[in-house]
């Protein structure tokens, strides 16, 4: 790939692995730009970091440091494997896992049932996934996020940040979670081999359910899979009040940040149905806590 538009990004990679051959170009983002490429006889991926500024820096240097703590917490789905990383210079390589991604679109209006069975699975193994308490930090502060979302935009109002705060306090202890469980970021594997998941710059601690939450959110044109998410996404009280203060937040940061759209079709068909997503979701967290 020498001279081609790419050189710049192929030579930050190779400063960090100077035996690196880069081959493709996978994925670009408006954040990072993904190179495919075999060091050492090893398929890689390249990850280098575009967007400066300092939220997805600091995304960035925590999805380095997540895949050096799976050295002593493994999660239960394939991951890459780190092999190099500069937080500074903004790259990461890592093994490439075999597959391509469900879907790219981030609430795909249909899916094959096979795409839908390797995202509940993937959901589900995910929930099973234990760490010591010192492995991974919280990531979000819950009360405050409310709070936020009450006072800094109106997307709540009172009655909504108390009855999310009582489930919040309900549900069971912190668990890690994959933090971004997006159709593009579970890969679907070659026949025979279980799913591959990427992207783990979210990763942290959450209350119960966080990424079967995401799944609820981002399937919603797939009635059949939001039962299914809620059946496995637990029914005792701790495990359903963090599920569903999980899907109240998920939403209401989808609502704020579709809001930052450009105007246009997308933007207008996204926050219609995120609003009566909303709707829903409030209804029943009100419920549970009225319950509590």
């Amino acid at each position: 790939m020498s001279g081609s538009v790419t050189q710049p990004f192929d030579d930050r990679a190779r400063l960090l692995c100077p035996g690196l051959r880069v081959d493709s170009v996978l994925h670009r983002t408006g954040k990072a730009v993904l190179l495919a490429g075999v060091l050492d006889g090893v398929d890689v991926v390249a990850k280098l970091l575009t967007d400066a500024g300092p939220f997805w820096q600091a995304r960035f240097t925590a999805e380095i440091d997540t895949h050096a703590a799976f050295e002593v917490a493994p999660p239960p789905v394939p991951a890459p494997r780190l092999l190099a990383a500069d937080p500074d210079a903004g790259v990461l390589v890592t093994t490439r896992l075999p597959g391509v991604p469900v879907a790219r679109d981030r609430y795909p209006a249909t899916l094959h049932p096979d795409a839908v069975r390797v995202m509940l699975q993937t959901a589900r193994d995910l929930q099973q996934w234990s760490a010591s308490g010192n492995v991974f930090t919280a990531t979000w502060d819950y009360p405050h996020r409310f709070h936020r979302y009450r006072t800094d935009y109106g997307l709540l109002d009172a009655r909504d940040e108390a009855a999310l705060n009582a489930l919040a306090a309900a549900a069971g202890p912190m668990r890690p979670a994959h933090g971004d469980l997006l159709p593009a970021n579970v890969l679907r594997a070659p026949a025979g081999m279980p799913a591959g998941v990427v992207d783990w710059e979210f990763t942290g601690r959450y209350l119960p359910g966080l990424d079967a939450a995401l799944l609820w959110l981002v399937l919603g044109r797939l009635p059949a899979a939001r039962q299914e998410i809620e059946r496995f996404a637990g029914d005792s009280e701790p495990d359903r009040a963090g599920f569903w203060t999980n899907v109240a937040a998920l939403c209401i940061r989808e609502v704020r940040t579709h809001g930052d759209l450009p105007h246009g079709p997308l933007r207008a068909a996204r926050l219609a149905y995120l609003a009566a997503t909303w709707r829903t979701v409030r209804a029943r967290v009100h419920k549970l806590a009225g319950l509590l």
